[in-house]
């Protein structure tokens, strides 16, 4: 069974798949699923040391 907390997560992910395919990796909706959703599996999994995203040490 489909946990409903969840749900919001699934059809986010459907979609940002949905833009990415479409070529619409500028728009900003794509840019904000994909910070919704990174920042999800950071805090999830954390992040790894050779990141591209994760921020430079100052």
């Amino acid at each position: 069974m489909h946990m409903p907390e969840h749900a919001g997560e699934h059809e986010a992910v459907d979609r940002l798949y949905q833009l990415a395919s479409q070529g619409e990796t500028g728009s900003s909706e794509y840019l904000r699923l994909d910070r919704l959703i990174y920042g999800g599996l950071v805090r999830t999994y954390g992040r790894a040391e050779d990141d591209p995203r994760r921020p430079a040490a100052a």
